[in-house]
């Protein structure tokens, strides 16, 4: 009896580790997402979370901005971004950190005007005290084609 009561318990605690040991996975929100949604809606709060000290924006329009420049454009309506998707997202992981590439639409005003429509993002991601976090983003203009989808993108 007493041996049945031990893998009962063993059992227990070995789906109660798994059971949350998968939690922060399913919990853990797309940094890419979350980006995204913060950039539209002008969320500086998020940002701050979501952009490491070093980040730099390079714009579809060749701006370049480090973090608090990039923050204060949005923050002052000099950046405002209607539309931002990044789909068909790629991962390559170099050490500690991670480039990911992808590509979607792109939609907003800027000075100097930015060019709207199909963009190739690319995005380097650190750990930084075990949170991921932004340390570059660049959006490139790129011709709407079948290859495109796949990553062959031409450059406008």
């Amino acid at each position: 009896m007493k041996l049945v009561r031990l893998c009962l318990l063993v059992l227990a605690v070995v789906s109660l580790s798994l059971t949350c040991r998968a939690l922060p996975a399913q919990a853990k929100a797309d940094v890419v997402e979350l980006y995204a949604h913060a950039v539209m809606t002008a969320d500086v709060e998020a940002l701050e979370k979501l952009l490491a000290p070093n980040y730099w924006h390079i714009s579809a329009n060749g701006h370049i901005q480090d973090k608090e420049h990039f923050l204060d454009s949005l923050k002052n309506k000099r950046l405002v971004i209607n539309h931002l998707t990044i789909t068909n997202v790629r991962r390559s992981i170099i050490g500690n950190n991670d480039l990911l590439t992808g590509n979607g639409i792109l939609r907003g005003m800027a000075v100097p005007p930015l060019p709207q429509g199909l963009m190739r993002y690319s995005l380097v991601l650190t750990t930084v005290n075990g949170k991921e976090q932004i340390v570059l983003f660049q959006a490139t203009p790129v011709v709407p084609s079948e290859t495109c989808k796949d990553g062959n993108c031409a450059i406008r």
